[in-house]
């Protein structure tokens, strides 16, 4: 493996939060030697390659701290209504995908589909649908991916009629005369899961190559992904054809007796592949009005969310897998659920006084101020989502308004000592994490730059919110022993972009890596 010596630029200093004038020997696949250039030359023990910072930034690789990655390399061949604001732009999409497929699905499938831009939301439900597809059963996931809007081919598949019962946990969408609209939201669209044929193999196979490779343009060295051990398997399929990216990998609660089979523990594994936490759903979503809260929702005075499990079940969830020697991975975006997962974990913490699981909670949408010096007490590592604040102001207003003050508490959080890891929740959002960084920073909606800060005083430094991706990505699956920032002895994940500090922050609405690096190899290159 060829040595590298980086010099002539800036290297970031986590621990001080400040960029130093340094050169950073790489051997091996690992951080060598910092220093001086003429010292990095001394510490080489073979044959060298100088590469010229010429001023730039030199960053630990970032890494991703919340994927669904398969879905999200899927959602680069399915329909994506990401862009659609409009019914008559949903339609025009769909009729255009339509008219330019080149294969033959069984399904129709997408996602990003969002009522909440809509002037008349309810118009868009199967009907809609049977218009385009009349003869292919369509199922597309919400951009918040907690419901499904399908046509009423892929009902009838199902068997979801006007006598089907609304799951545990789960909503079926129906209209005046009680007939399904077609809109599944929560654990109702489990009732349809089954009766989806998936893509081929090696089509999604592909698929997350592509993906991987345009990751690395945007820093990214590595991600958690937070699917089934199918989607679990293509990426270690991708990996083992030459992919490099370091992967955590958190299961469903329906997968937990099969992966201890493995003879596997959380955040046990190597570099590249270590299994995550067993993920947990405590709540559902703000653009689905499923977010469980202390308050109900105004335009709904009986909606107050939807709590997926009671306080016992969830407690007996979390049992079963720290038995196992798993930690959980909670998913929790309303206050209420936040508060639930709180309570629970300090039972955990009792039950298991001597442990030593990490246990997650997903996104924290919502805290009520009094509940965060209780979620630092748990232990509980944060994993939060920027992009998501970028889209979710105009929700905020219309159904948290009340309660803006208790929302995206990025900065508070971190006041307290509480350590974050950041991530896009893709394909939900752009998993391009300088994006991310923007949102931690400016706060403004749909990264406009000349939209009003939301709620400025809880506003990131552009080096806090790096961090977010680099050394709180690394606790986030405890892995800062060997990733996150760049020391001696660490693993030679780097990264180079321009530097941001000569340049206003719209940098970050157009940056790209310059050289991404994954343990001493150079896996993309525009210097």
């Amino acid at each position: 493996m060829m040595d590298y010596i980086f010099t002539n630029g800036y290297v970031l200093n986590t621990s001080k939060e400040t960029f130093e004038d340094n050169s950073v020997l790489i051997h091996n696949g690992t951080i060598a030697f910092i220093g001086s250039e003429q010292d990095c030359r001394m510490a080489a023990s073979q044959a060298y390659e100088i590469i010229d910072l010429k001023g730039r930034l030199l960053l630990p690789g970032l890494v991703d701290s919340h994927t669904h990655f398969v879905e999200y390399a899927k959602s680069e061949l399915l329909v994506n209504l990401r862009d659609c604001y409009s019914l008559d732009e949903i339609r025009a999409y769909l009729i255009n995908y339509r008219a330019n497929l080149s294969w033959n699905p069984a399904w129709i499938l997408g996602d990003c589909w969002d009522r909440n831009r809509l002037s008349d939301p309810m118009k868009l439900n199967r009907q809609f649908l049977d218009e385009i597809f009349p003869d292919k059963p369509v199922a597309l996931i919400s951009k918040d991916y907690h419901s499904k809007l399908c046509n009423t081919l892929a009902l009838k598949l199902a068997g979801i009629n006007a006598n089907t019962p609304d799951p545990s946990g789960g909503r079926i969408e129906r209209n005046e005369q009680g007939i399904p609209t077609g809109v599944l939201t929560e654990t109702a669209v489990e009732l349809l899961d089954a009766f989806i044929e998936p893509l081929p193999e090696n089509t999604q196979v592909k698929a997350i190559q592509s993906c991987v490779n345009k990751m690395y343009k945007q820093g990214l060295v590595g991600f958690h992904s937070m699917e089934g051990k199918l989607s679990r398997d293509l990426l270690l399929k991708a990996s083992s054809l030459g992919s490099r990216f370091c992967l955590c990998w958190h299961f469903p609660v329906s997968e937990l007796d099969y992966v201890a089979t493995e003879g596997r523990k959380s955040f046990e594994g190597d570099d590249y592949y270590q299994t995550g936490g067993m993920k947990i759903f405590g709540d559902g979503s703000l653009g689905s009005r499923t977010a469980a809260m202390d308050a109900h929702y105004p335009d709904d005075p009986a909606n107050v969310g939807i709590l997926r499990y009671s306080d016992a079940e969830l407690y007996q969830l979390m049992l079963s897998a720290a038995d196992k020697g798993f930690s959980s991975t909670i998913h929790a975006i309303g206050n209420r659920s936040v508060r639930q997962v709180i309570d629970t974990v300090r039972k955990i913490n009792l039950a298991y006084p001597d442990s030593n699981f990490m246990h997650r909670i997903e996104h924290v949408q919502s805290i009520c101020a009094e509940d965060i010096p209780r979620l630092k007490a748990t232990g509980l590592f944060v994993s939060v989502q920027p992009l998501h604040l970028a889209y979710d102001v105009p929700m905020i207003e219309a159904y948290w308004n009340q309660i803006q003050d208790q929302v995206y508490s990025f900065k508070t959080m971190l006041n307290t000592g509480i350590p974050l890891g950041f991530g896009s929740d893709a394909p939900i959002e752009s998993i391009n994490p300088f994006l991310g960084i923007y949102s931690a920073v400016e706060r403004r909606h749909a990264l406009n730059p000349d939209a009003s800060v939301f709620r400025p005083e809880q506003a990131l430094t552009p080096i806090q919110a790096i961090i977010g991706y680099t050394l709180g990505a690394a606790q986030s699956s405890r892995m800062e022993h060997k990733r996150g920032s760049i020391e001696q002895g660490k693993l030679a994940d780097l990264i180079v972009i321009d530097d941001y500090r000569r340049q206003p922050s719209t940098f970050w609405l157009t940056a790209q890596s310059h050289l991404t690096m994954v343990s001493g190899e150079i896996v993309h290159s525009v210097i």
